[in-house]
């Protein structure tokens, strides 16, 4: 008899999916108290949205929090940090990105890739993303988040900002999500491709550099987050061939743009049952990211 397992396509999206439905609530209106309404609006040379965004209208969320204890955004330990993010399930962002000039030594050029691309990895992410309005119907949620952990900020709160031009180093992490995944090859959802893609990269100043590479500046009620990155924080490293059992991202070991890919291994039996295993691969590739995202408190 065999062993059947169906296995999320990211062991934490598991558990965001799990308060997605509070997340998308404006905040304060879980305690009762007046929401909070937020607008965003996407520029820049590789990332333009078709906004401006409202939040909780035509499939758009966008949110504010506050977090403790959290090391999945922070490898120096825990501690508070907040966010903003939006989430966007409908097609609306453009990408305009170039082929990326480094990947992964082992993933270059494997058969892996996003669908309906012709080119290997790395080149298929700019393929992809280039060719069709993101969110697409295989990869139908994006989630484009600023964090505080991981930065060595003083102030962990976004809210807590100078509101004359303040500025924070933050942490950004760009997700696009594609399908739940099947295990072993009977399964229908082994026969989709499967590629999870985070961009991820923590802010920092670069020698010579006046501003972080990735920040947030607030004027009054506008947070205004510029990225101009080359996924180069010499403090996240690159990471190179990693595979796992997990599927627990390892974005707090790199900054990079890095891939999901889940294989389903060759069977074993034990005591006259077969066993498959998943293996996820993490390949990365870096590339140039120029864009700003300004969020609105109406």
């Amino acid at each position: 008899m065999n062993k059947h397992r169906t296995l999320k396509a990211v062991g934490f999206l598991v558990v965001l999916l799990a308060v997605l439905a509070f997340l998308a609530l404006p905040n304060g209106q879980a305690g009762g108290a007046k929401p909070i309404k937020w607008q965003a609006t996407v520029t820049g040379a590789n990332l333009i949205g078709s906004g401006p965004f409202v939040g909780g209208q035509d499939s758009v969320n966008i949110n504010y929090g506050l977090g403790t204890n959290d090391t999945s955004c922070n490898t120096l330990g825990t501690g508070s940090y907040s966010y903003l993010e939006l989430q966007v399930f409908n097609p609306s962002l453009q990408f305009i990105m170039n082929a990326t000039t480094v990947g992964g030594t082992d993933d270059l050029n494997k058969a892996f890739g996003f669908p309906n691309t012709l080119s290997g990895w790395p080149n298929c992410i700019a393929d992809f993303l280039n060719h069709y309005l993101q969110p697409t119907a295989d990869y139908p949620h994006i989630i484009l988040r600023f964090t505080t952990c991981g930065c060595d900020n003083s102030i962990t709160d976004l809210m807590a900002m100078d509101r004359n031009g303040g500025i924070l180093p933050v942490h950004m992490s760009l997700l696009l999500f594609s399908h739940i995944w099947g295990c072993p090859p009977s399964s229908p959802f082994t026969k989709e491709t499967f590629l999870n893609l985070n961009m991820s990269a923590h802010g920092y100043v670069k020698t010579g550099a006046s501003f972080p590479d990735i920040y947030i500046q607030r004027v009054g009620d506008v947070w205004t987050a510029y990225v101009d990155t080359a996924f180069d924080n010499p403090h996240y490293p690159t990471l190179l061939s990693y595979t796992s059992n997990s599927a627990d991202w390892p974005v707090t070991k790199s900054d990079g743009i890095l891939g999901q890919y889940a294989t389903c291994d060759s069977p074993t039996k034990v005591k006259g049952k077969t066993t498959y295993t998943t293996t996820y691969h993490y390949p990365w590739a870096k590339a140039p990211l120029q864009f700003q995202i300004v969020f609105t408190k109406l």
